[in-house]
């Protein structure tokens, strides 16, 4: 491999972070030639050593010390050595970044909204040595467009994580406030990895109409009544089990709470209904058959799992959280007379095997 008597990275592009030299042969004597708005980092063995600002450098040992103590420790002693270069941009930079994130789950639904993104964000290396070691070390980094395909990846998955952190009633009234604080969660984060960010800039962040309509409270109630409406479409014909009983009484007790209370004083109060789950219906809280298509809106009776203690309605004749069948009935100890649930293996009073 030939000597390189002088090395320098002068070909740079306006918005290009980072050029790496792998497998170069220097000698003491060999010249480092740094822009103004650079630093050349000596990289070794998958860590960040020596490291030089703007300026013409003369290798010598006592100017990468860290380089030729690595050597020496490896029993590596001579005029020549070998190992990597990797010159760092120093100037503001932009990356541009854009995706999918969803809000934490609001409300009684547990409604989630899909928000679009995209903006840019203004970052500067400011740890040359941590970023090298970061990027090009712990990530095996090959190329400049490496370094910028993981800063866009990595500020995407702060906000998304972000995002999630916050339902979409406060997105919907604060997301000026919401976008803002995000910033300073990307910065901190990327100091770690030897970045600062100087701006965070939310070009467009779009909240679906749905979710608009929601975070109101007239919105989330029709939303719930719609939700149980057709939730009842796609349930069994005479069943559905504890869950969609409890769904359509569930919502209709809570919207009828949530809308009393509502009310201001001397207004009159809404009646509480209960929403049944097989047509939809609202009906008067108590009553026990719904109205519009006769079904009961009683939730069902439930038999436990032997196997995991889960609730099943009575009529499933397998469980719907272990999968295991359900048995009905008692089984008599031949040893102590016991009484035991169907599907037991040993007596529960005195551990006799059951047959």
């Amino acid at each position: 491999m030939p000597i390189i008597e002088a090395i320098s990275w002068r070909d740079a592009a306006p918005n290009e972070v980072a050029k790496r030299y792998p497998n170069v042969s220097l000698k003491y004597g060999s010249q480092v030639i740094v822009m103004e708005n650079q630093w050349a980092v000596f990289f070794r063995d998958g860590k960040a050593l020596d490291v030089f600002g703007p300026g013409r450098h003369t290798i010598t040992s006592n100017n990468i010390p860290l380089l030729t103590g690595a050597l020496r420790a490896l029993g590596i002693i001579g005029e020549i050595f070998d190992c990597e270069v990797i010159f760092v941009n120093n100037s503001q930079l932009r990356a541009n970044f854009g995706g999918q994130a969803y809000s934490a789950p609001s409300g009684q639904l547990r409604y989630q909204a899909e928000i679009g993104f995209y903006g840019y964000a203004l970052y500067k290396v400011e740890d040359p040595k941590l970023f090298v070691t970061e990027f090009f070390g712990n990530r095996k980094a090959s190329t400049s467009a490496d370094v910028e395909n993981y800063i866009r990846g990595f500020i995407v998955e702060r906000v998304i994580d972000a995002f999630a952190e916050h339902d979409i009633f406060n997105l919907v009234k604060n997301v000026d406030e919401t976008t803002d604080k995000i910033g300073l969660v990307i910065n901190d984060e990327a100091r770690r990895i030897g970045l600062t960010i100087v701006d965070t800039v939310f070009e467009g962040v779009k909240i679906p109409e749905e979710a608009r309509r929601f975070a109101t409270d007239v919105g989330q109630q029709a939303m719930a009544m719609q939700f149980a409406k057709e939730t009842a479409q796609v349930l069994p014909p005479g069943g559905g089990g504890a869950a969609g009983a409890g769904l359509g009484a569930g919502i209709g007790l809570a919207l009828g709470s949530q809308m009393a209370q509502g009310m201001r004083p001397g207004e009159a109060q809404v009646q509480k209904v209960v929403i049944c789950p097989y047509c939809g219906a609202q009906n008067p809280e108590g009553q026990r058959f719904c109205g519009g298509c006769g079904k009961s809106l009683l939730p069902p009776k439930t038999v436990k799992c032997p196997y995991c203690g889960a609730d099943n309605p009575e009529t499933n004749k397998f469980c719907g959280n272990c999968g295991k069948p359900i048995l009905t009935g008692e089984v008599v100890c031949s040893k102590c007379g016991a009484k035991n649930q169907a599907g037991q293996k040993f007596c529960g009073n005195c551990g006799e095997k059951l047959s």
